[in-house]
């Protein structure tokens, strides 16, 4: 009884971050965002909040585009401009 338990829990896990990986990066990111606004509310485990900030995080990262794409580079340094006179 006992291993089908933790067999079942290990199937859900694996579940749940199979999900999580595959879903789309808005949807993951909008859904971090209301677990984080459920777990800052008053009352709620510091751990919990510090686990649900990190879940934030990482979804946010996730957002950035290739790496090949402008879009996903930072923007360059103004470079300054020396006046000769």
């Amino acid at each position: 009884m006992g291993q089908a338990i933790v067999v079942g829990l290990i199937v859900l896990m694996a579940t749940l971050y199979a999900a999580w990986a595959l879903m789309p990066a808005a949807l993951r990111v909008r859904l971090a965002q209301r677990f984080a606004a459920v777990a800052r509310r008053i009352g709620r485990p510091a751990w919990l909040v510090r686990a649900v900030g990190a879940i934030e995080r990482s979804a946010q990262r996730s957002l950035g585009g290739c790496g090949d794409c402008s879009a996903a580079s930072a923007a360059p340094a103004p470079q300054k401009r020396l006046d000769k006179g």
